[in-house]
């Protein structure tokens, strides 16, 4: 009956212990304190800047428009906010649908502010994708918008992405990524997951030595 009984548990703490970004991923940075540098916090994904640059998040929803209190921009290491240089995606396992929204874009709708590159796992890039802005609403001024300008790059195994040549006077922020963690793949382990994981090899080693002590006593 006891087997049993461990038979179930160790069934549980699998199922928790499985895949942990399996479907949709959403990203919004606001666990993340103001001017950290974002690198590799997320398990999907990975940020990093050109330019000698890095990416940071900065508390500015609101006024913009985001999920408060952060949007990302780069920067320096230094926590100087300049939101013109590249920044670069990289995922951990392939992913599909990417979309996220733009912030701060002077330029006016329907202009380009920024281009993108798209990277597969087993298929040609596709280069030069032009961003486009969208926004009507100001933030008390001529030409700052507080709206966003949604962005969808809508592909399959999606392994990186390079935001590049942003032509806004005053650059772009970003927040609110959502992409789809492809079917069968897997991004690193959280530590919950890791934690259960030894939870299950504890309640294994628990069930052989209770098997090990009634064959004694047999």
């Amino acid at each position: 009956m006891k087997s049993h009984i461990f038979g179930a548990m160790l069934l549980g703490v699998a199922l928790l212990a499985g895949p942990a970004h399996a479907g949709l991923v959403t990203i919004n940075f606001d666990d993340l304190t103001d001017l950290a540098v974002l690198t590799n916090q997320y398990a999907s994904v990975a940020f990093s800047a050109g330019g000698g640059d890095v990416v940071l998040a900065t508390a500015q929803n609101p006024p913009y428009l985001g999920t408060a209190p952060n949007l990302i921009c780069t920067g320096s290491v230094a926590g100087v906010i300049d939101c013109t240089n590249d920044i670069i995606l990289t995922f951990t396992v392939p992913v599909d649908n990417l979309s996220f929204r733009a912030f701060g874009n002077q330029t006016a709708a329907p202009g380009v502010f920024a281009l993108a590159d798209v990277f597969f796992a087993a298929a040609p890039s596709i280069t030069n994708i032009a961003m486009h802005v969208s926004h009507t609403i100001t933030c008390g001024m001529p030409t700052v918008d507080c709206d966003p300008d949604p962005q969808s790059l809508p592909y399959v195994g999606i392994t990186k992405v390079i935001f590049h040549n942003n032509t806004d006077p005053k650059g772009t922020a970003y927040d609110d990524f959502t992409f789809t963690v492809e079917a069968g793949t897997t991004a690193a382990p959280e530590p919950s997951t890791w934690m259960l994981t030894g939870i299950s090899g504890l309640i294994w080693a628990g069930r052989r030595r209770l098997l090990a002590r009634r064959k004694s006593r047999n």
